[in-house]
């Protein structure tokens, strides 16, 4: 009994404890229908397990009280064994209840599958994300302009993202928006979010919420639902190489070719690793290597804005981890004769996951 009554007090502070520390809880403050839909689906299988967590709990007190030693009146049976009604009750309703929840997961699973275009008047907004090196880069093929750790898009509008990575496995998270899906080198994944309203002043919080690394914690970025004039202007602001003019905190490069995508990597190693391998080094060569090499970002990458991006730089991302597959020439001209069938080749991989679930 006093160790239940300790796992719910504890339970209980450390939602207390949690509500007030975080502020604002935003996984159950959408701002988006997918968002808002997981919200719902979490909440509710939330309240289906508590109609027996709850219950367990209450009766584990009442249990201790009512056959405490002192207790002389309580029923003494030391040869019962046997229940039929406890039994329909301790094995029913668990098993109602997961058989609701499995029917909630199959249907929330293809409802609010992360591939799966979202309804709406407007048309999508496709943007294609890479997850480099401790940092997030954007890139809008329709508007041929490129962003580093900020994404813009219009209120209202479905937000078509495409994600892959150029290092290791990362996964994209904007939780007032939707769930996280994974980015990964010579892989395409898909995410279909929509916000209902534009963003506070300072955007929605976007972050990698996949350990990668040093420098993971600086992995942050800003997501901003704007109006639809806001958005052609920030637009235009960009493309004329006045994105400063929006945020002037950010900076404003001309274009966002190969060279200045290879640039934009964040260092080699960590401090601490750098030390070692100048201390370890046999010989001159070794050390020089070494001292050469950048460390690890403390901080997230400033904002930045291209005012063009090379074609085909997204492709080229994927497929440079794809060189052998299949015997194919993944030729960064390759790849822009060949685009078409490489998003029908990502739509083909998804259906038989799909299956397979």
């Amino acid at each position: 009994m006093r160790q239940t009554i300790l796992a719910v007090l504890s339970l209980s502070t450390l939602a207390a404890l949690l509500t007030g520390c975080g502020g604002d809880m935003v996984l159950l403050n959408s701002k988006g229908p997918v968002a808002e839909g997981q919200s719902n689906l979490m909440m509710t299988a939330i309240y289906l397990m508590l109609l027996v967590v709850i219950p367990s709990a209450l009766m584990a007190l009442w249990f201790g009280w009512k056959y405490r030693a002192s207790n002389k009146d309580a029923d003494y049976k030391p040869t019962w064994a046997h229940s039929t009604a406890i039994e329909v009750v301790v094995w029913g309703i668990p098993v109602i209840i997961i058989g609701i929840l499995a029917w909630l997961t199959w249907w929330g699973s293809h409802k609010y599958d992360p591939y799966r275009p979202l309804e709406s008047e407007n048309k999508p907004l496709t943007v294609q994300v890479i997850a480099e090196q401790f940092k997030w880069i954007f890139i809008y093929p329709e508007q041929e302009i490129a962003t580093v750790n900020e994404l813009r898009f219009p209120e209202k509008t479905p937000l078509s993202l495409r994600l892959t990575s150029n290092f290791t496995m990362n996964s994209f998270f904007i939780p007032a928006l939707g769930g996280q899906i994974y980015a990964m080198a010579g892989m395409q994944t898909h995410l279909n979010l929509l916000a209902n309203e534009t963003s506070p002043a300072d955007g929605y919080r976007g972050f990698s919420s996949n350990y990668s690394g040093y420098g993971f914690s600086q992995m942050h970025f800003r997501a901003y639902s704007v109006t639809d004039a806001q958005f052609a202007e920030w637009v235009d602001a960009i493309k004329a190489g006045q994105g400063t003019t929006i945020n002037p905190k950010a900076i404003q490069k001309p274009i966002l070719d190969q060279a200045e995508f290879a640039a934009l990597r964040d260092g080699n190693r960590s401090k601490h690793q750098i030390e070692v391998l100048i201390a370890n080094a046999k010989t001159p060569e070794e050390k020089a290597a070494a001292e050469a090499m950048k460390p690890y970002p403390t901080k997230p990458s400033p904002v930045m804005y291209f005012s063009t991006v090379e074609k085909g730089l997204f492709e080229s991302v994927i497929n440079k981890y794809m060189s052998n597959y299949h015997g194919a020439d993944h030729s960064a001209t390759a790849v822009e004769q060949n685009a078409p069938a490489s998003e029908a080749h990502v739509d083909v991989e998804h259906a038989t996951a799909s299956q397979g679930e």
